[in-house]
């Protein structure tokens, strides 16, 4: 088969040309990205808006009438050739044209007389400010802004290869994005529940909806297209093209050069960067045996050893900006690549930060650099101001986490798309006596029933009966129960005890009005904040995830290692109470005293780390994909009842894990101050 420069080739090309050597070779190149198209399918949520966007253009059956389903390259060029071929108005899914060494498969091509319109359906939201195509720009109007630029640079390549292609180069072509339009509510109740997904082998899936299904029965349409066609001309002609190829490169030239890199299986060499912070082509097995591009790169750009590769390199350093730029990209661009030669001036901000106690961002990513460099696997641990955020603390100490989902579809009349869904959370309960429980769970997996309401409900229920201290990590907890509130005040169908329930979330979060934050009077501690300030562990390498902060705090506390490390402690009916454990041992040497690594994982050949990757792109600390990409497997997918029922406990004692992690974490921490 010929190296064509497909749509996914050339946005690798456009984060990073050197991929292009390394893409579709598993046998010789890790990589770790998920190699599951069922699984990131699920994950990302856009197929059900693609399947939904083609019943916006016909009535007739989708899957027989529009759809060019064949993988062969040949094949489908032929029947796409064949189909614009025949008079009158055509729609075509998945249209294949190809010019040169490039090669595309249209989401959605309209033939209209002597125009071709093209769509390009993308599971991300826009807004009715988004018709003015101005804010798909910079403030500046010089390039496409960067939170854009990936989806234009598609359509704009798309639009090329078509308006070179022999059979359609005759034709006017307008390009749009079709994209979920958050203004838009659903007009009928089970929208999400049309289109349901099947894995069909390694290699894909497919979308299937009800036999017969018409326009009609799908209500209001609820995606917006978009022209672009001025943006793309600005990307044809005026821009320069996004790369660290060279400066001020055109879009056909930038497009030729790729093809050619591709076509010839050549390998180029750009700058590394910030960029190489998530570069998929990482082996992080040393006994897989397969070759790492990253540190290829990484050689090649800075003629280190492999030796001395293997030292932290700047990319560990935990994030930030020094002024306008990113960290790890300015100290490379000064040509520092280990973190142990890291200078502070380097990574100062512009402007410092309002006193606080506990560690300053500067000073905690200057203690990582020392800890480096004077080989320290010491933890930092300040005592005395966590000590005094102790003292705060009203007993009992309550531990929550939600489990969460963001689907395009609505669930019901009234919503709006990628409106969250809460389907499940975890409560632990510390008592002022050291006394642990796991007190309540919630899960909902039910396909097709909406959970938020119900889910609040259960939520205050366990919560309003003390003013003990309430504990999330990070935002998410916080964001998603503000969404919450903000539904039951605006819709007009809203339960009867809508304003109870927004009371109690306004009690325990915190929120925006205007420039003020207004804080409710239990509002939840952010552990994440705390670690932030109090607690850095060399093993983290950086992260502050929960992942990895819980395993870093097991090897500094030798309780929580006997504690959860003995036989006969955690259950359901020992001394420290679960809902769903009989007996587990927590903390085991041969899976380097890695809680996480005691659980089995919730697909087949895919663990929660590779699982939670998936949604970094919209979540700083991503500790949910595993269970997001769970849910929505047993809402979208067909599932056996027992299969159904595995991954419901699986759900439970990853939940489970989540919140008695953050127990451990101050479990560990009363004990680390008083052994000072």
């Amino acid at each position: 088969m010929s190296r064509y420069l497909t749509k996914s080739r050339f946005k690798e090309a456009l984060a990073c040309i050197t991929k292009l050597y390394y893409t579709k070779k598993k046998e010789e190149y890790a990589d770790t990205q998920l190699a599951d198209p069922f699984l990131e399918a699920l994950a990302k949520g856009g197929f059900q808006v693609g399947e939904l966007a083609k019943y916006y253009f016909t009535d007739d059956p989708v899957a027989e009438n529009i759809t060019i389903n064949t993988l062969n390259y040949e094949a489908a060029l032929a029947e796409t050739e064949r189909r614009l071929a025949m008079p009158g108005r055509v729609v075509i899914a998945e249209a294949a044209f190809k010019f040169e060494n490039l090669f595309i498969r249209a989401d959605i091509v309209v033939k209209e007389n002597d125009t071709l319109y093209l769509y390009e359906v993308k599971a991300k939201s826009a807004s009715d400010e988004n018709e003015d195509t101005s804010t798909f720009l910079s403030s500046r109007g010089d390039r496409v802004s960067s939170d854009w630029a990936p989806y234009v640079y598609d359509l704009a390549f798309q639009k090329h290869v078509m308006a070179h292609c022999a059979f359609s180069c005759n034709y006017q072509i307008k390009a749009h994005l079709t994209l979920a339009n958050k203004d838009a509510a659903a007009s009928i109740d089970g929208l999400n529940q049309f289109f349901k997904i099947i894995k069909q082998d390694e290699d894909g899936y497919k979308v299937v909806a009800p036999a017969g299904l018409k326009r009609n029965q799908l209500g209001n349409q609820i995606l917006k297209n978009i022209n672009l066609d001025e943006v793309i001309e600005k990307v044809w002609n005026v821009f320069a093209v996004p790369t660290d190829i060279a400066a001020n490169m055109s879009f056909v030239d930038f497009v030729n050069h790729a093809s050619g890199i591709y076509h010839g299986n050549e390998r180029e060499f750009t700058a590394i960067g910030k960029k190489c912070k998530t570069c998929q082509y990482i082996n992080k097995n040393k006994e897989s045996g397969l070759k790492s591009g990253f540190h290829e790169c990484w050689k090649e750009h800075t003629q280190y050893s492999d030796e001395l590769l293997q030292k932290p390199l700047v990319t560990e350093l935990w994030g930030g900006k020094a002024g306008s730029q990113s960290i790890t990209q300015k100290l490379i661009e000064n040509s520092i690549y280990l973190l142990e030669n890291t200078k502070e001036e380097l990574i100062a901000p512009k402007a410092t930060s309002q006193p606080i106690t506990g560690l300053l961002p500067l000073e905690r990513r200057m203690t990582q650099v020392i800890k480096v460099r004077d080989n320290d696997t010491s933890s930092y641990f300040e005592a005395t101001g966590l000590k005094d955020e102790m003292y705060k603390w009203t007993y009992p100490l309550h531990f929550i986490d939600f489990e969460t989902s963001m689907v395009a579809l609505p669930f019901h009349k009234g919503l709006k798309p990628y409106q969250g869904i809460a389907f499940q959370f975890s409560h632990h309960v510390m008592h002022e006596n050291g006394t642990v429980e796991h007190k309540s769970q919630f899960l909902a997996t039910e396909p097709g029933v909406y959970p938020n309401y119900d889910f609040v409900r259960a939520l205050k229920h366990e919560l309003e009966n003390d003013q003990g201290t309430i504990f999330r990590y990070h935002n998410h907890e916080n964001s998603y129960l503000n969404m919450i509130a903000t539904q039951l005040e605006t819709n007009p169908d809203a339960p009867a005890d809508a304003v109870a329930l927004v009371e109690f979330i306004r009690k325990i979060t915190h929120r925006k009005i205007g420039k003020d934050t207004v804080c409710g009077e239990r509002n939840m501690v952010d552990l994440y904040e705390l670690v932030l300030q109090y607690y850095y562990s060399p093993n983290s390498k950086g992260s502050n995830s929960l992942k990895q902060i819980l395993p870093a705090v097991i090897k500094d506390s030798a309780y929580l290692r006997q504690k959860y490390g003995t036989k006969g402690m955690y259950g359901k009916e020992l001394a420290v109470k679960s809902l769903n454990f009989d007996d587990h041992v927590w903390i085991d040497p041969n899976k380097n005293h890695d809680p996480y690594k005691t659980l089995p994982a919730v697909f087949d050949n895919y663990n929660r780390e590779v699982l939670d990757e998936l949604i970094k792109d919209f979540d700083e600390v991503g500790d949910g994909g595993a269970a997001l990409t769970a849910y929505n497997y047993l809402q979208f997918a067909e599932v056996p009842h027992e299969q159904r029922a595995l991954i419901a406990d699986a759900l439970l004692r990853y939940c489970e894990l989540d919140t008695l992690a953050m127990v451990m974490i101050v479990e560990g921490w009363r004990e680390m101050m008083n052994n000072l």
